[in-house]
């Protein structure tokens, strides 16, 4: 009899055990689970509040090129690409202005393909390939160094670094980079109040820069 109360007490014992390791790994799970979900929620919210959903340098470029991030969605694709738009705009004009002054001190290097480019939306750091970087930055030191006569091949070498880096991004590239950064000598005359704000004066033979305002978006 006491042996038959002492089993059914050590399988009772055991059952609890076992119960209690049920429940600690169930739990356990659940904290789990719940450390994801906030983690996740978290990561999302920062997402939204960075308008370059977390992207910078060589990975905002692959994804402006497609073979980058592929978890976001159609309206945070058009966002981000329309923001970029500007990233790259000005990436372009500042290697064009480097390349430009650099000629006029009698400088010439090799530009870095990187850049930080700020925005009313925030700082992020630009990226492109080498080749079309240092041949912007190429096409200011020429600038500075020729007349505007003697411009056209710098023209037709800063277009074609223009319409890789739109194309490639998939941005519009139905205007030529040139007739911004490079204007004809009769494309650069004319009422002065006629050129968009932020006209630039510094530097010869460059008509305007393109500005955050939508009326003056580069592509």
């Amino acid at each position: 009899m006491d042996a038959a109360v002492n089993a059914l007490i050590g399988i009772g014992l055991l059952l609890i055990l076992i119960l209690v390791i049920y429940l600690i790994d169930k739990v356990n799970a659940i904290e789990k689970e719940t450390r994801q979900v906030m983690t996740s929620i978290t990561d999302k919210a920062a997402r939204a509040a960075d308008p370059f959903k977390g992207l910078s340098s060589k990975a905002l470029w692959d994804t402006m090129t497609g073979i980058g991030r592929s978890d976001l969605d159609a309206n945070a694709m058009a966002e981000l690409r329309n923001l970029y738009q500007l990233v790259l705009s000005k990436h372009i004009e500042a290697l064009y202005q480097e390349g430009f002054k650099d000629g006029l001190r009698g400088l010439e290097g090799e530009p870095k393909n990187t850049k930080q480019i700020a925005t009313s939306k925030g700082v992020v750091e630009s990226w492109m390939p080498a080749p079309q970087a240092n041949a912007l930055y190429q096409c200011g030191v020429n600038a500075s160094q020729n007349p505007e006569p003697e411009w056209g091949p710098f023209r037709q070498s800063m277009d074609e670094a223009g319409h890789f880096l739109l194309t490639k991004t998939q941005l519009d590239a139905t205007h030529l980079l040139s007739d911004w950064l490079m204007p004809a000598p009769a494309l650069a005359v004319g009422d002065p109040a006629s050129l968009p704000a932020g006209a630039m004066s510094d530097l010869p033979g460059m008509s305007n820069a393109w500005t955050e305002t939508a009326a003056n978006k580069p592509f």
